[in-house]
């Protein structure tokens, strides 16, 4: 079996991983202050907290959930945890809390992320259900993918993980093509 790299910046252009979610638990609005949104926001509308303080700025709307900036981090949220008031949609977080709420998720994605990538471990295609193949050698920053047919060296950012486990960003033809393309580097 040839070893092949795969250029970093293939790999992270054609890996969309998904920020930090924050639990969609801890951003509900408290009844005092919030009052279920009746309409949806815009994209690019300013949140504001119970005080009236901002929190943050919608990036996206993709129902059931909405992306919001607080210009520091950005957490994809339930769009019901979001009340309205005089000045527009209103958070039951303030600016500090969602930070620190999306700070320590990322935290936890990430080690979640490293705990993950080990000996054996399956790496699926986008799809989540086809297995591109497993996981054979890992090192601090990057590992081995071996394919049964070929092993392909890869760095670590190019998988994240998801509810089947370990995936990459691309289409199992994708990767083939992506490995097919590959310059051979030492045999294994």
């Amino acid at each position: 079996m040839k070893l092949r790299t795969l250029t970093i910046s293939l790999l992270v252009a054609a890996t969309p991983l998904a920020t930090p979610a924050i639990a969609q638990q801890a951003a509900a609005p408290t009844p005092a202050t919030a009052a279920p949104a009746a309409t949806t926001p815009a994209v690019g509308a300013m949140v504001y907290d119970a005080a009236g303080a901002e929190v943050g700025t919608i990036k996206s709307i993709a129902a059931p959930n909405f992306v919001i900036d607080t210009g520091k981090n950005t957490a994809t949220l339930a769009l019901s945890a979001l009340g309205t008031s005089p000045k527009g949609p209103v958070l039951g977080l303030t600016k500090v809390q969602l930070d620190e709420a999306a700070e320590k998720a990322a935290a936890a994605a990430k080690e979640a992320l490293a705990a993950a990538i080990v000996v054996d471990a399956p790496v699926h295609a986008s799809d989540g259900t086809t297995v591109l193949g497993k996981i054979s050698e890992v090192a601090e920053a990057d590992f081995i993918l071996d394919t049964g047919t070929t092993k392909v060296k890869l760095p670590r950012t190019a998988v994240g993980k998801g509810a089947t486990g370990l995936f990459m960003g691309m289409t199992a033809q994708q990767f083939a093509d992506a490995t097919k393309s590959a310059a051979p580097t030492a045999a294994n």
